[in-house]
């Protein structure tokens, strides 16, 4: 990556960072470019050079976990019955716990419920409308999306082994 791409990503990820600092402390909704930029320590040229608005760099954060998380997969299909899949799933939504709390708190999750939703649609395409086994997919990705919350909020104690067993016991596929 040359030098300029690296200074890029670098503006971007420090204002993301204080973008995930004011989580649960003040509404993004209320949230302005100049507290971020004060937080952030990057110039306002910069900030305006990658965004346009507080909400670009709430989607950035959003696109940026997305990338990750197909980045890193180590297998083509995904399947909520599959373990290998439920064990990446906990053990990459625990890397990016700081990420996924935050929009928590800011109360933009279901923003991120969505991103999980559609990675799912990605993986098995979307169901036709006029066929009832279209609803097991939304089921799976509320039940993960609900069950690694409370994982994430309670401190994520268990590890992501537990997790992926006891996400899969509980519906039923071990």
């Amino acid at each position: 990556m040359d030098k300029q791409k690296i200074v890029k990503q670098t503006v971007k990820d420090r204002l993301l960072h204080a973008l995930i600092e004011f989580a649960g402390k003040k509404d993004w909704s209320t949230l302005t470019a100049t507290e971020l930029i004060e937080k952030s320590g990057v110039a306002r040229a910069s900030f305006y050079r990658n965004f346009k608005s507080v909400e670009e760099i709430i989607e950035y954060g959003i696109q940026e976990m997305a990338r990750c998380y197909h980045g890193g997969k180590t297998f083509s299909e995904e399947d909520f019955h599959s373990r290998e899949v439920m064990l990446y799933k906990f053990t990459f939504y625990q890397k990016y716990a700081d990420l996924i709390l935050a929009f928590h708190r800011a109360k933009v999750s279901t923003t991120l419920l969505d991103v999980i939703t559609d990675c799912e649609i990605e993986a098995f395409g979307d169901m036709p409308v006029h066929s009832i086994s279209r609803y097991e997919l939304y089921f799976f990705s509320g039940a993960f999306y609900n069950m690694m919350l409370c994982w994430l909020e309670s401190g994520a104690k268990e590890t992501p082994e537990a997790m992926a067993d006891e996400f899969l016991r509980i519906v039923g596929s071990r």
